[in-house]
């Protein structure tokens, strides 16, 4: 797995960092009056420092499936050595019945033959039995009989000896050949029921015991549907999990190409950042060596002191506009995080309110930014070109005074017209000082410069203060904080002379 790129930055002595460039930064300057801009920090909303938290959070969940995938795997290996064990132990038990069963089946057969050959030896006992009770029953009511017939041919030996002698041995020997006869039958017809008593003897013991087996293997089947069953269940859950693991991790697999992406788009932005904080750099390097070259002209200048205070005025505000800037887009990343979590959840009048809120703010935010652009479009403008230098006179010194009370108060079109009145003043005063009158000149340009002056404020050119502020005063009760702060910035800087305005614009940009 790829890692993020880490930009090493190394602490130079001077406290500043360096990100191991060529470029030298500059030595610090011993600040007599001025304060020189600290070095640019990261903000709390850099999209590099959230997307590499993002990215970190998502290399930690990434770590977490990982782990969570190997203990599923590590479980399934063991439900899948479990299952192979089960099934050993299935084929083992399935051998062992197999081998019983055959030996059931021999005794069972070995028994059957026994009973059997039982059943017929019963059979014909109780058969032969039965014909020996009914054969002495036949015989003693057939001796019972031959008495009786006995007992009347003795009565009648009297009437014909000679034809009772022959009718008697005839009888005799009729009676003698029908015992046998019936003898015989009755030991045929013995061994006829005996042979199917046997036969209906063994259909029953064959209908039990066909009984028997049908039940065992009911009561058999009924236990391997059992276990189908409990095979089959097991199978089945083996089988979601399964696949529950190939779908997370074919959805791991999925969110790594992601994570891969984004790495990918991250490494890209970080390099093209590396560039423009290379680019930032080298363009800090330059204006830190034109803000060097600058204070040392600015020193060797007469009114170091007020460049000085201008320089550090406009760098107090430009590091208050960044803290405003900074302010407001933290205040609309709130606004949107705010705005990407409710609408998760079905519209509320809230979130209305909160993105008309976001919208005024936006437009403020807009309109300040333009106010702020012309502000400092204004500031970049090159100041109007000084005045031609006057001679050292003493007299001259209150109209200097007037000139910078005028700039303050009036504006740059009062200073126009106060220059224009001192050209003329210095027009009129030339050919007096060809004359020869030097001494007559401050006195004579004066009150041509007051007149001037007085005049142009009679025309109506200048305006007065008071309703300035007043109406300052409502746009600041009409217009949002922020607004009003910058008003305040851009009158304070429109309040200072023309003089002290830097002609180094690109100071502001530091």
């Amino acid at each position: 797995m790829s890692t993020t790129a880490s930009v090493k930055y190394v602490a130079t002595p001077n406290g500043k960092i360096n990100n191991n460039s060529s470029i030298p930064l500059r030595k610090p300057l011993s600040r007599q009056s001025s304060t020189v801009s600290s070095p640019s920090r990261i903000p709390v909303n850099d999209p590099a420092h959230r997307w590499k938290l993002k990215f970190e959070e998502a290399e930690e969940r990434r770590k977490q499936l990982l782990t969570e995938k190997e203990k599923t795997l590590r479980s399934l290996n063991e439900l899948e050595k479990k299952y192979m064990n089960l099934q050993i132990k299935h084929e083992q038990l399935e051998t062992e019945l197999f081998e019983k069963n055959e030996e059931f089946t021999r005794l069972s057969t070995a028994s059957k033959n026994l009973y059997k050959e039982y059943e017929i030896l019963k059979n014909q006992y109780e058969t032969e039995t039965r014909a020996m009770s009914g054969a002495l029953k036949d015989a003693t009511q057939w001796y019972k009989e031959n008495k009786e017939l006995k007992r009347k041919t003795m009565l009648l030996m009297d009437k014909d000896a000679v034809d009772e002698g022959v009718d008697a041995g005839e009888g005799e020997s009729t009676g003698d050949n029908d015992i046998e006869n019936l003898n015989k039958t009755i030991k045929q017809l013995s061994a006829e029921v005996a042979e199917l008593q046997t036969e209906v003897d063994q259909l029953k013991q064959q209908e039990f015991q066909t009984t028997e087996e049908n039940v065992k293997l009911g009561e058999d089947l009924e236990s391997e549907r059992r276990k189908t069953e409990k095979l089959e269940s097991k199978l089945g859950d083996l089988q979601k999990e399964h696949n529950q693991l190939l779908r997370v991790m074919e959805m791991m697999r999925k969110e790594l190409e992601e994570y891969k992406q984004k790495e990918e788009d991250h490494r890209q932005s970080l390099a093209a950042l590396k560039k423009e904080s290379d680019a930032h750099k080298r363009e800090r390097n330059v204006l830190a060596h034109q803000s060097t070259l600058i204070l040392q002209g600015l020193n060797d200048s007469d009114n170091a002191g007020d460049y000085m205070m201008l320089l550090q005025e406009i760098e107090d505000l430009k590091r208050t506009l960044e803290d405003d800037r900074n302010k407001y887009e933290e205040e609309i990343n709130m606004l949107q995080e705010r705005l990407e979590e409710q609408q998760s959840f079905p519209p509320d009048p809230q979130v209305e309110i909160l993105e008309e809120r976001l919208r005024l703010a936006e437009s403020e935010l807009v309109s300040a930014q333009q106010r702020v652009e012309e502000a400092e479009q204004r500031l970049r403008c090159p100041p109007p070109p000084p005045p031609p230098p006057l001679p050292p006179m003493a007299p001259q010194a209150p109209l200097r005074r007037r000139r910078s009370r005028l700039l303050i108060d009036g504006g740059a079109t009062a200073a126009k017209q106060l220059e224009e009145g001192q050209t003329l003043s210095e027009q009129k005063a030339e050919p007096s000082a060809v004359g020869g009158t030097p001494e007559k000149k401050p006195a004579a340009a004066v009150p041509c410069a007051n007149e001037d002056i007085i005049n142009a404020i009679k025309s109506g050119q200048f305006t007065l203060r008071k309703p300035k502020k007043e109406k300052e005063n409502k746009d600041k009760e009409q217009q949002p904080k922020a607004v009003s702060e910058l008003l305040n910035i851009l009158s304070s800087l429109r309040r200072a002379p023309k003089k002290r305005q830097s002609q180094y614009i690109g100071d502001v940009q530091l």
